[in-house]
């Protein structure tokens, strides 16, 4: 042993410890050894210090080796305790094994103390690691049993013959089964007949091709999510259910909700559109009879602001769209590319600078992506009332996304306007931004406002779009 031992001795003659240690040191031990005669000075030992092991002499008029072993029971601790004696006669012995000692030898053949002494220290060592093993897996159960006691979600293992092997659950799935009577029964045994075929033949997909697979299925009543993963083990299944009945419940009360604010949305809108189609109309026969400039020029504003106003209502109108609408892998530089070319055709007098560096960008996305560069782009010019307006936009990469901006020579925004336009709390920014913003989300990304010059907003606003890249 390279480590320091450390040996409580228990001997009432000194004679007899020196013997004891003078053969402990010829084995070349890093030995530390201490000598105690009573119960007491062995007890304030134990106390004050650990010891790799006990030696004990068995012939002690005042503190005998039961006495000694009574006081290591006491304590409760696991420590090598080996009897040394000048006579002891084997039955003798055999009761001190039974009682706890480890090993006994007699002072006339102390040949075997070290080597007894050192395998009994390498045991007591295997027994602590076992006792520390057992206690983390008790603790590892006790948590597993609070964790699976905690959730209301039910847990079934199913072999690959559709049997339960595992089931753990706050409540039976069946009702007339105890919790424990789940294991060994089949998958027709324990569901209703309308989802037996299909979990059966989930859980063979589940093995055969290592899927994980979900579906939802009513039962007594109540609405369940079933989803399947393999085992660890690789042969089994492990489905976990959970009542999903009031969730079922609230995303019908939404779809109802949703329903009927569409209803709504859409008879508005068709009013409104009749309303501004009559003003419309009036609007057009005073302009043809109307020769007077400055009327003239009034009825023209109402021309263009009920154009708008039919604008928004679209706008409005597709919001549902916008947020229901599947992702899918799209170009971002051809997005750009065509939105740049409509623009341009759209507003030929407008100095548009575009500079896209970025090839073969592609993101998730929808229609909507256009919608929201012509969004920007028309924002860009709606509010300048430059003589010469300008827009320059770019597209380049950006971590692992692209990012385009769009910037303009227009008034630009104050830093308090700012936060306000893209928050729909604050209500500050119109029904286009506040899509942006949506749209943006949607696909991951980000939409922010800043100045074109940084520190001067009178020198024009830039509009962000940061996208997160698709690996094709």
């Amino acid at each position: 042993m390279t480590r320091k031992v450390r040996i409580l001795l228990i001997e009432d003659s000194e004679d007899d410890a020196v013997l004891l240690e003078r053969q402990l040191r010829k084995s070349n031990l890093d030995l530390e050894m201490k000598r105690v005669c009573t119960s007491d000075e062995m007890q304030q030992a134990l106390d004050e210090s650990t010891w790799d092991g006990i030696i004990c002499d068995y012939m002690m008029p005042e503190f005998s080796v039961n006495d000694a072993m009574d006081v290591i029971r006491s304590k409760g601790i696991d420590i090598p305790f080996i009897i040394v004696s000048g006579t002891i006669s084997d039955e003798t012995a055999v009761e001190m094994m039974k009682a706890g000692a480890h090993d006994y030898l007699t002072k006339n053949n102390l040949s075997r103390l070290v080597p007894a002494l050192e395998r009994e220290i390498v045991e007591a060592e295997h027994r602590h690691q076992r006792r520390v093993a057992e206690e983390a897996l008790r603790e590892s159960e006790r948590k597993h049993r609070m964790l699976i006691e905690s959730i209301s979600d039910t847990v079934i293992v199913l072999t690959d013959e559709g049997k339960v092997s595992e089931f753990y659950s706050q409540t039976p799935v069946v009702q007339d089964l105890s919790i424990e009577g789940h294991i060994g029964k089949s998958i027709p045994e324990i569901f209703v007949p309308s989802v037996v075929k299909k979990i059966s033949e989930l859980v063979q997909a589940t093995l055969e091709n290592n899927l994980t697979t979900t579906f939802e299925y009513p039962m007594n009543g109540r609405w369940f999510s079933a989803k399947l993963n393999p085992h660890e083990d690789g042969q089994r299944a492990v489905m976990v259910l959970r009542d999903v009945s009031d969730l079922k419940q609230a995303e019908e009360e939404a779809r109802q909700s949703h329903d009927v604010a569409m209803l709504y949305q859409d008879i508005t809108g068709h009013d409104i559109r009749n309303l501004l189609q009559a003003i419309m109309i009036a609007s057009d026969l005073l302009y043809s009879d109307e020769t007077d400039q400055s009327k003239m020029t009034l009825l023209h504003h109402v021309t263009e602001s009920v154009k708008e106003a039919s604008d928004l209502i679209t706008a409005v109108q597709s919001t549902a769209a916008l947020l229901s609408t599947p992702l899918e892998k799209t170009s971002l530089d051809f997005t750009l590319k065509s939105c740049v070319k409509m623009f341009h055709e759209e507003h030929k007098d407008v100095d548009l600078d575009s500079n896209l560096t970025v090839k073969e960008a592609i993101v998730n996305a929808d229609r909507f992506l256009c919608h929201m560069i012509m969004n920007v782009f028309s924002n860009a010019v709606k509010h300048n009332d430059n003589k010469e307006q300008k827009i320059w936009t770019r597209l380049a990469e950006s971590g692992e996304g692209y990012e385009i901006t769009i910037a303009d020579n227009g008034p630009g925004i104050k830093d308090s306007l700012k936060k306000n336009l893209l928050s729909p709390a604050r209500r500050s920014g119109g029904v286009g931004i506040i899509q942006c913003v949506q749209i943006a989300n949607k696909y991951g990304g980000a939409f922010e406002i800043h100045d074109r010059v940084q520190g001067s907003p009178e020198e024009g606003a830039k509009f962000r779009l940061w996208l997160p890249k698709v690996n094709v």
